[in-house]
C-alpha cells in the first residue's frame, strides 16, 4: 500500500488556485446542465440605469407636429408609436427611414452592454432590462412585438407606411433585441 502525504501548502495553495479561476470567468448553470456566462461589471460595459430609461419629460421636436422623448426606453417607445401610426404624420415624407435608423442605433448602443441592479446587488444584461422596462411601459407591450407589428403593415399607395429602408432597419433592430 502507498502512503500518499499532503502537506498544508499544498493544500492552501490547490483551494487558492480553483477560487482564481472561479473569480476570473464566473458562471451560472442552466436547467439543461449548459454553462453560462455572468454578466461581468467593469467600467467599460456598464451603462447607467438612468440612461437605460431616458427621461420622461424631455421631448425633441421631431417634426411639425411631432415630439418625441430623447433618450432611452421611452424614445423607443415613442418611435415605435409613431412608426406604428406613420399615416398620421404627414410631415414625415422619408417612410420613417430615419426614425427606424435611430432607434437601431440606440439600440445597438446597448449590445454587449451590462447595468448593475442596485436590488439584486448582481450585474446584469442590460438588453434584458430594456425589454422588462419596455414590457412595463403603459404604451409598449414587448419590444419584439411591436417591432414585428411596425413591419407587418402592408404598403398601399394612398397611404404612408413605413418605407422598404425602415423596414430594414427594424428587421436589425429585432436582431439586437433577441442577442444575435
Amino acid at each position: 500500500m502507498k502512503k500518499s502525504i499532503i502537506n498544508e501548502f499544498d493544500i492552501i495553495s490547490s483551494v487558492r488556485k480553483n477560487l482564481l479561476k472561479e473569480i476570473e470567468s464566473p458562471k451560472t448553470d442552466k436547467k439543461d446542465g449548459e454553462l453560462e456566462e455572468k454578466p461581468r461589471c467593469v467600467p467599460e460595459n456598464i451603462i447607467p440605469l438612468d440612461e437605460i430609461v431616458g427621461t420622461a419629460d424631455e421631448y425633441e421636436d421631431y417634426a411639425t407636429g411631432v415630439n418625441k422623448r430623447k433618450l432611452g426606453v421611452n424614445s423607443m417607445v415613442d418611435t415605435l408609436g409613431i412608426l406604428n401610426n406613420i399615416r398620421l404624420f404627414k410631415d414625415i415624407k422619408d417612410g420613417g427611414s430615419h426614425l427606424a435608423y435611430k432607434l437601431m442605433h440606440h439600440l445597438n448602443k446597448f449590445r454587449n452592454k451590462n447595468y448593475f441592479d442596485e436590488a439584486s446587488n448582481e450585474c446584469k444584461k442590460a438588453m434584458d432590462k430594456i425589454t422588462e422596462l419596455y414590457k412595463e411601459n403603459e404604451h409598449g407591450t414587448e419590444l419584439v412585438k411591436d417591432i414585428e407589428r411596425v413591419l407587418n403593415l402592408q404598403t398601399k399607395d394612398d397611404e404612408y407606411t413605413p418605407s422598404p429602408r425602415a423596414k430594414e432597419y427594424l428587421k436589425r433592430c429585432i436582431e439586437l433585441a433577441k442577442g444575435k
